[in-house]
């Protein structure tokens, strides 16, 4: 029984492994033809253009009561919907391409795998609210499932990418502590949205939610910036 366990486990293991290098070198012939480090740019680029887009479109939306995802109610709710997606699909390319530049003598490889693995979860539901937004019931449940998930996972990849980063000496110590401090408003979205399910703090906390996911989004968009231009400069 011992030996038919540790067949399995080897066997998951070295499929693990070879998933890993075909993902590692579609990457590689990625970024031989597209350098990963812009794509950071790209992916808060089209975000913000969508959001722009749809807002100005959107008379009477008010950003300190109303949720991000509300903009795709209103009628540019479709540049919301496509800056979402390609955003979510270029903020996928940019989180594989950036574990990659950690140097593996200074990092543990349980923590790379784990980190890749919240960012990708992370980044292709955030993919999901793009393509499920909308009125229908069916949809918000989709929409609402997936910001759960985009929220828990991001959070999670965030803080394994700084501490990867605190412990590479190719990056700075500044852009690492920086990032958790970006996690924190997550945090607090996370949590305030689970107690607004209480109904003694419900009222209070929904008031505060949609100018916390605006503060959230602002500052997931500095990270993004912040990190994409010190790989650029860096030539990472």
């Amino acid at each position: 029984m011992q030996k038919i366990h540790e067949l399995w486990k080897n066997s998951i293991i070295l499929i693990e492994e070879r998933i890993m290098e075909k993902i590692d070198l579609f990457f590689e012939k990625l970024n031989n033809i597209i350098p990963g480090r812009i794509f950071g740019l790209l992916s808060i680029t089209i975000g913000i253009l969508g959001d722009i887009i749809a807002y100005l479109m959107f008379p009477g939306y008010n950003l300190l009561k109303m949720a991000v995802s509300d903009l795709c109610l209103g009628p540019g709710g479709i540049f919301f919907n496509i800056g979402n997606t390609f955003s979510g699909i270029f903020a996928l390319i940019f989180v594989n391409t950036l574990i990659r530049t950690f140097n593996k003598e200074y990092i543990n490889i349980k923590l790379r795998k784990i980190g890749i693995i919240c960012a990708n979860i992370s980044c292709i539901s955030f993919i999901f609210l793009g393509l499920f937004c909308g009125s229908n019931i069916i949809i918000q449940y989709i929409h609402g499932t997936a910001a759960i998930i985009s929220w828990t996972f991001g959070y999670s990849y965030l803080t394994f990418y700084n501490i990867l980063m605190l412990k590479d000496n190719n990056y700075s110590n500044k852009l690492a502590i920086f990032g958790f401090i970006i996690t924190i408003p997550l945090v607090l979205l996370m949590a305030f949205f689970f107690l607004s399910y209480i109904p003694v703090l419900r009222d209070f906390l929904l008031d505060m939610l949609a100018p916390l996911e605006w503060f959230n989004t602002i500052s997931i968009i500095i990270w993004y910036f912040s990190v994409s231009t010190y790989m650029i400069f860096k030539k990472f």
